[in-house]
């Protein structure tokens, strides 16, 4: 019993720890959190499955050629409670994408946010969470300090 108490301590560790979900979603390993691009171009399809969605957008290069572009994106749960929908988006429609572009200089992207051409934004999750945990850090700094 005692050669096998590790093993156990280790399985419990591993499946109830963040640290799973982490090395799972560890995007760092493929795109550069550290820096943000635009695209704009033509919507061309989305997959919207678990456990990572896929926007695909054709975009003009500067020689006038089209590229297809992927931005992917957190699962279809996440972004379908967020409105998400596999209709979201209309085929030729002009996308503005911002996103963490990949280490590997391809044409990819993870999602920080989409723009549709009427200013509505779509954004990652955990990206429209984070800034929303800033701004209320940011109105309880401000209260503290009018007293």
């Amino acid at each position: 019993m005692a050669r096998s108490l590790p093993a156990v301590i280790v399985a419990i560790v591993t499946t109830t720890s963040p640290l799973g979900t982490v090395a799972h979603h560890a995007s760092g390993a493929v795109y550069d959190s550290s820096a943000t691009m635009i695209v704009e171009g033509e919507f061309t399809g989305l997959e919207l499955v678990n456990p990572h969605t896929w926007v695909r957008i054709s975009v003009t290069d500067e020689s006038g050629e089209a590229e297809e572009w992927t931005i992917e994106a957190p699962g279809k749960l996440s972004l379908a409670r967020r409105g998400w929908t596999d209709t979201l988006f209309s085929p030729g429609e002009t996308l503005t994408a911002v996103g963490h572009p990949a280490w590997s200089g391809g044409n990819a992207m993870w999602l920080v946010r989409i723009v549709k051409p009427d200013g509505t934004e779509y954004w990652d999750p955990a990206e429209e969470d984070a800034l929303a945990i800033e701004a209320e850090r940011r109105e309880r700094v401000r209260r503290a300090t009018q007293q």
